[in-house]
């Protein structure tokens, strides 16, 4: 049998099992991500936020849950775990540090939910008995969580009766000092402050992300063809759920004008060419219909809406072609069974 559910996998599955229906009474949308940057460290160059509620009302997800397997694991897991997700968890935020000198991803996550402490722990101990404990400012960081095989960097602790956290060490050190007021929050971070305020924190999912200029360096220098790219310097997110049908509104902040104007053209190429395969798959054309690239004074968008019927057949189109690619080719034996 298995051992590997670890509290960093235990935190995550939380977040995907909140894909299920609303509860009336917690924080949503704009308080969500109100808590995020109230929590976040100074450092993070992204921020994600997600209203669990509102996500889990839309239709999508309703038919999602109606799915047998996924009603099954949902139902093994609020078994094992003590926690049910149409009752107990409020939203999720995650932040993101960019990566150290070797390359590896900082970041953190944060749950609010309520929990059985005593249930939980008691998983992870079964689940991962290698795992590690150290008290930092009086709070218990879990470490050694990911398998025998893991990399061993995912740290996670209970914040308090209503925040779980999880991630790199330094993140998870940070929220702890914010939550605690021995550092400063995101929201005092003056290069984040002026992004975050152009993210729609209304939406059911929102983002924020400041564009470390040295990468975009890096990469012209590498692709001068990426030059329509040179004048971005932050960009933000808001996915909902609309009387239309289901929206993305991102948006590229900085540049000139006349920088944001060449960007909305390249793009517009991109989505000419796209068109070329709405014979093939009409589906495409409707997906590109409903698809608008515009620019101004400080900033390129990307506003797409998607019917729900759209967005049923581009999952009937999904599952036919991962179809397509489970059979032998015609020209290739079938593999003899042993």
């Amino acid at each position: 049998m298995k051992r590997a559910m670890t509290l960093g996998m235990t935190v995550l599955l939380i977040a995907a099992l909140a894909a299920c229906t609303p509860k009336a009474g917690v924080k949503s949308g704009a308080a969500a991500g109100e808590a995020l940057i109230k929590l976040m460290p100074q450092g993070s160059i992204g921020v994600i936020a997600i209203d669990v509620q509102r996500a889990m009302a839309t239709e999508a997800a309703q038919k999602a849950l109606q799915q047998p397997e996924a009603k099954a694991k949902y139902d093994e897991f609020v078994a094992m775990s003590g926690v049910d997700p149409m009752t107990d968890i409020s939203y999720m935020a995650m932040g993101l540090q960019g990566t150290t000198a070797a390359g590896l991803q900082e970041g953190g996550l944060i749950i609010a939910m309520t929990y059985d402490r005593d249930k939980l722990l008691g998983l992870i101990k079964e689940k991962a008995p290698e795992v590690t404990e150290e008290v930092y400012n009086g709070v218990t960081i879990y470490a050694n969580l990911d398998g025998a095989e893991g990399n061993q960097r995912t740290r996670a602790a209970f914040l308090d009766p209503g925040h779980i956290v999880a991630g790199s060490e330094s993140v998870v050190k940070g929220i702890i000092d914010v939550h605690q007021k021995k550092a400063e929050p995101l929201a005092k971070d003056a290069r984040m402050a002026a992004v975050l305020d152009q993210a729609d924190q209304s939406a059911i999912v929102w983002g924020a992300f400041a564009v470390p200029q040295e990468l975009v360096k890096k990469a012209l220098e590498s692709s001068p063809q990426l030059k329509v790219l040179e004048g971005v310097t932050a960009v933000v997110l808001a996915f909902d759920s609309k009387m239309s049908g289901l929206t993305a509104d991102i948006r590229a902040l900085g540049g000139t004008e006349e920088q944001n104007a060449d960007l909305a053209a390249a793009l517009n190429g991109f989505k000419s060419l796209g068109a070329m395969f709405a014979a093939e798959q009409p589906v495409v054309g409707e997906l590109l219909n409903g698809l608008d690239i515009s620019s101004g004074r400080d900033h390129t968008r990307l506003f797409l809406t998607v019917s729900q019927e759209t967005l049923d057949k581009l999952g009937a189109l999904a599952q036919a072609k991962a179809g397509d690619l489970m059979k032998p080719k015609k020209d290739e034996p079938a593999e003899e069974k042993r």
